[in-house]
């Protein structure tokens, strides 16, 4: 019999003695197909962090200094020719459609000798909203693009590895039934094996997680700032009865 402790100690012996090629070279073709694929998992997700950091950073920025203009006190021209510039900012380029379809209307219902007067106006604001939601969809799909592969690595990378720990203690046991003894040293490299694949598991989970929650929150204010440049567009529209 031996105790917890010293199962521990040849464990951590193993790892010592043994190198991640070494682990490599003597883990089962099950258990290194999964470490594999945790590999793959963790090395896509960081490329995706990456690019996706750039990404969303560059929108931040722009959408910050968007909201400064926005909410100075200038003419909707000018505000859609500074923002027409930003095309990183999701809520610039909401701003940017909903004004273009309120100037493109107007301009056709004028053409056609309509007055844009009473009931027109809330009919080209009606106009302007959906555009500036759709608008808002279209940007938001457009930033969420492959963040589901880090929900997606997140969510089933721990169990990936718990399947390869599983696994390496089942060997383990099948080496106590073939030898008929039970010593360290028979079975503390499979416990090893099975150990280094609930590691890779957590190491490709941890990261995904964390930043997969970070770009969410990012999602939200991007959506908040549309919907109240959205709002407060189609009240002026509203209020100057165009």
């Amino acid at each position: 019999m031996f105790s917890v402790q010293s199962l521990q100690q040849a464990v951590f012996s193993a790892h010592g003695s043994m190198s991640i090629a070494d682990t490599f070279k003597n883990s089962s073709m099950m258990v290194l197909f999964i470490m594999v694929l945790l590999i793959f998992f963790s090395v896509v997700s960081w490329a995706l962090i990456a690019y996706k950091f750039v990404q969303y950073r560059k929108a931040m920025i722009e959408t910050e200094k968007f909201v400064a203009v926005f909410w100075k006190n200038i003419g909707h021209e000018e505000i859609f020719q500074k923002g027409s510039k930003m095309k990183d900012s999701p809520v610039a380029m909401v701003f940017s459609a909903g004004y273009t379809e309120f100037k493109e209307t107007k301009q056709i219902w004028e053409g056609k000798g309509l007055a844009v007067i009473g009931s027109k106006v809330d009919e080209l604001a009606q106009n302007v909203e959906r555009t500036m939601r759709r608008e808002s969809q279209a940007r938001v799909q457009l930033l969420e693009n492959r963040l589901q592969f880090l929900a997606t690595t997140a969510s089933a990378s721990p169990f990936i590895g718990l399947l390869g720990t599983v696994y390496g203690i089942m060997n383990a046991f099948e080496e106590i039934g073939k030898t008929g003894s039970a010593t360290l040293g028979s079975i503390a490299p499979h416990i090893s094996e099975a150990l280094v694949t609930t590691a890779f598991g957590l190491i490709a989970a941890i990261p995904a997680t964390v930043f997969y929650n970070y770009f969410l929150s990012f999602l939200t204010k991007f959506e908040n700032e549309s919907s109240n440049i959205t709002s407060d567009f189609i009240n002026q529209i509203k209020r100057s009865n165009v």
